[in-house]
């Protein structure tokens, strides 16, 4: 049970090693918690081919590398040649500095090579040393492949140096149990302060890199306000001039009505006739009673006319009047600039808006013609472009709106009509 359950701490390392590299260079798929109990049963798994087949070198090393490999695919959103790529070079890194360390360890102690089988002092010495090693290559590999990581997301080169030091401190702990006069327990205690140096070293990168993705969260959902309040701010002036420019569009049909009375002139009544009608169709709007929904549905109509495509709307039964405008402006705003972009791609090029009222809650339901079947993993949608980590924050931000109203969204894509749907439940207030 004893090598069990040490194999299982090893293969655990090795998990934890692999997760720090995988987030680094990929997003996440499920919540960390959910990653950290899919590795482990993963890598778990190859503790117990470890015993069964008792350590097989070449075993180990071909299982280890499918281990990597189905946990980036299972757990990152990461490609599958990339995933492939670092699962060969992490299985070498594994395996050779394994290898090195024993036969070094073995030179300089004169023992077998093979004493590591029933010396566990010894094994976990070796352990100890071959996996830090193994760590220190895999963030030196990814150091190489900044091109991949963004600059801000980098491991410091300040943060080498703890690894390095809990290196020479395995050595140090080797020393004395080699030289000096120790008890077994002593030289147990020793070697298992090296697992733990090990693991905490290796813990400090995972709480680095929790704490860069949170900072960064902070600064996307910081900016994603801001972007908000500016986009209200433009709404509000746009409202403005839409109501001068309907005033000055009231009136001046007014005036047009009595040049018409007074004149006799045929051909001056058909001119002024024929710039009623223009002024009519540029005074009809949207008349929900929500001012903010009313520009909102003005300024989409406006934009789908202008890239060719149909926009249908129809807004008379529900106005939204229990949503504050900044949450309109987050909701409608991100999920019709989705349907807007991939209508315009696609060969239907129409989206339409409605509203309604089922039992207590406000329904919004968005509809957009779509040629491909959305990127998503259940019912989580992914961003098409191609930097995610600056993109894909919109339904992030209709999901937060949505809380202040116990409300929530779900899609679907319809296949044979080539049409992607979302619809938005919003609770009574």
């Amino acid at each position: 049970m004893l090598s069990l359950a040490f194999s299982t701490i090893v293969y655990l390392i090795e998990m934890l090693i692999a997760y720090i590299v995988f987030s680094y260079t990929s997003e996440k798929k499920q919540r960390p918690i959910i990653v950290f109990l899919i590795g482990a049963a993963i890598f778990i798994s190859g503790a117990v081919v470890n015993i069964v087949f008792t350590n097989t070198v070449w075993l180990n090393a071909v299982y280890t590398l499918f281990v990597l490999f189905f946990f980036a695919q299972l757990c990152f959103e990461i490609p599958t040649k990339t995933a492939a790529l670092y699962a060969f070079l992490m299985s070498v890194f594994s395996v050779a500095f394994e290898f090195a360390t024993i036969f070094i360890v073995s030179a300089i102690a004169g023992a077998r090579i093979t004493d590591y089988n029933i010396n566990l002092l010894l094994l976990v010495l070796e352990t100890a040393v071959s996996k830090t090693l193994y760590f220190v290559a895999c963030i030196i590999m990814l150091h190489f492949s900044r091109g991949k990581v963004p600059t801000s997301d980098a491991i410091p080169i300040s943060f080498y140096l703890f690894p390095i030091c809990t290196l020479f401190a395995f050595l140090a702990f080797w020393y004395i149990c080699a030289h000096e006069k120790l008890s077994q327990s002593s030289q147990m205690l020793l070697a298992y302060t090296s697992v733990a140096l090990l693991v905490s070293t290796v813990l400090l990168f995972i709480t680095y890199r929790h704490n860069i993705e949170k900072d960064n969260e902070y600064i996307r959902v910081r900016s994603e306000n801001k972007r908000l309040l500016t986009e209200k701010a433009y709404y509000d002036i746009l409202e403005h001039q839409n109501q001068q420019l309907l005033l000055y569009a009231h009136d001046a049909k007014k005036h047009l009505t009595a040049i018409q009375i007074l004149s006799a002139n045929p051909k001056i009544n058909e001119y002024v006739s024929q710039l009623s009608s223009e002024l009519k169709s540029c005074t009809h709007n949207c008349h929900s009673g929500n001012i903010m929904l009313d520009v909102l549905i003005h300024k989409y109509e406006t934009e789908c006319e202008l890239r060719g495509l149909d926009f249908d709307y129809d807004v008379r039964q529900c106005n939204l009047s229990r949503l504050e405008d900044i949450d309109i402006v987050a909701i409608l705003g991100n999920l019709m600039d989705n349907a807007l972009t991939s209508a315009e791609q696609s060969s239907g090029k129409k989206m339409s808006i409605a509203t309604t009222w089922r039992n207590s809650y406000n329904v919004i339901i968005i509809s957009n013609s779509c040629d491909q079947a959305p990127v998503s993993l259940g019912k989580q949608l992914f961003t098409t472009k191609e930097d995610r980590k600056l993109h894909g924050f919109g339904l992030q931000s209709v999901k937060q709106a949505l809380k202040k109203y116990h409300g929530d969204f779900l899609w679907e894509y319809i296949p044979a009509s080539h049409c992607f749907i979302v619809t938005v439940m919003v609770g009574p207030i």
